[in-house]
């Protein structure tokens, strides 16, 4: 049995104890009142039996509230059921006081002393249903509940001298041995019984959590399916757009250099700008095909960080000047990785334009950071994307790289952008992580850097 489970069903046991305990306290109530009834006539013990009695009446009241204020949460499990034990034993006393001066404050067996020996193997039995969970205390209870039968069977044979007189006693002997195998008969049922509810309850929780798994794995293969979709179509777009765009640039490059003596300032300025611009559509070009490629038949390779980030930038200098955002790109060392730069790529696009969608929420200038950081030391290198949108709060901070959690409204995400870009980093032997840096949001892809050792 493992540690979880034996702890749970210990725990059960130990419930199951202390609200049992409230029954057992209300026949006790009721008991103690019946008997002052019963022991109305005058003799010398009347007034201690009476007194016990409302003793027992007061105990038995404060294990009815130790019940409820467990229900209630002002006691923990422990406190309870040490309240139990305790009261348990005081009112086995306490009964046991009573018994003995009922046996003392009569010669001959009378009503009053059939009726307290009734009310004491009542109890007695009664107590391997309410105490069997707590062995000391239920074989310690049912010694001290007993006691007036052996004094009173020790009396009468000294009185008649008889060894039939010690039929009590040997009754009494019979009945603490039933009590304790049946007790254990009971204990062991119920363990049996919490153990099968845990294994029930931990089948539940297992088919609960396959069913969700299953869930969000259709989720994912539903949108994978789109987003492959949308890889083609962007693969097509691009390959349409790339022949055209070819010639566009061939004709221009021939018209600057072979008729630049026959063409006024004023043109070959225009025929520059479309050059520049036809350049700059075929990076985005660039960056659409490799995008949507498959990526992950590609193996790691050896290049440096400004590549990797040229495939993802090109697609964002055009919305940088729609948005009036600020980005500038810090890479002072510019290292080398082992790395599929097609995925870190998708990582960096994901990332920016997470940042971007930020930024344009937040009312405070438009600035978008990529900072890369080489770590000499421990041989990696932080690529930081950076922005200035709001801060993530705590409790979304340690949700965001969950599948389907987004912070964005509905339908304006699917909450799996940054899963699949954790997974990806992972892949290429990194890791991606959020903080906070210098008062601004920062999505952190740490990667090893190329070593030629």
């Amino acid at each position: 049995m493992n540690q979880e489970k034996s702890s749970y069903i210990n725990e059960q046991v130990d419930i199951d104890y202390v609200l049992k305990s409230k029954n057992s306290a209300l026949a006790f109530l009721l008991v103690a009142l019946l008997f002052i009834f019963l022991h109305k006539q005058d003799n010398e013990y009347k007034i201690y039996i009476t007194i016990f009695c409302v003793a027992i009446l007061g105990l038995s009241v404060l294990r009815i509230l130790n019940v409820n204020r467990y229900n209630e949460s002002k006691l923990t499990l422990n406190e309870a059921v040490k309240n139990v034990s305790v009261t348990a034993l005081l009112n086995g006393v306490l009964w046991s006081v009573i018994g003995i001066e009922s046996v003392l404050s009569f010669d001959q067996i009378n009503i009053q002393i059939l009726t307290t020996f009734i009310i004491l193997i009542a109890f007695s039995a009664a107590s391997i249903v309410t105490l069997s969970h707590k062995r000391v205390v239920f074989i310690v209870l049912n010694f001290i509940i007993l006691t007036p039968q052996l004094l009173y069977s020790i009396l009468e044979y000294k009185r008649t001298d008889q060894p039939a007189s010690l039929w009590l006693l040997g009754y009494t002997a019979i009945n603490i041995i039933y009590n304790l195998r049946q007790s254990t008969v009971i204990q062991t049922e119920l363990k049996k019984k919490f153990s099968n509810e845990y294994d029930l309850k931990k089948s539940l929780e297992e088919v609960a959590l396959s069913k969700k798994n299953l869930e969000e794995e259709s989720i994912k293969t539903f949108h994978a399916s789109r987003l492959s979709s949308l890889g083609e179509m962007a693969g097509g777009v691009a390959h349409e757009i790339n022949n055209p765009l070819t010639i566009i640039q061939g004709m221009t490059k021939s018209i600057l250099v072979h008729d630049q003596l026959r063409i006024d300032e004023n043109t070959k300025a225009k025929l520059t700008k479309i050059h520049m611009a036809s350049d700059r559509i075929a990076k985005i070009v660039k960056g659409m095909k490799i995008i949507s490629g498959k990526n992950d038949q590609i193996e790691h390779e050896r290049i440096k960080i400004s590549k990797v980030l040229e495939l993802s930038l090109g697609l964002f200098e055009e919305r940088f000047k729609i948005e009036a955002i600020k980005f500038s790109l810090e890479n002072v060392t510019d290292p080398f990785v082992q790395c599929n730069p097609l995925q870190v790529s998708q990582i960096i696009v994901n990332l920016m334009s997470n940042a971007i969608d930020a930024i344009l929420k937040a009312e405070s200038e438009h600035l978008l950071i990529i900072k890369v950081i080489e770590d000499f030391h421990n041989h990696t290198v932080d690529i930081r994307v950076i922005n200035s949108g709001p801060l993530i709060s705590e409790e979304h901070s340690t949700k965001i790289f969950e599948p389907f959690f987004s912070t964005k409204s509905l339908g304006k995400g699917t909450g799996l952008g940054l899963s699949i870009s954790q997974t990806l980093a992972h892949s290429n032997g990194g890791f991606l992580s959020y903080e906070e840096y210098e008062g601004k949001v920062c999505f952190r892809l740490n990667l090893s850097t190329y070593s030629e050792e």
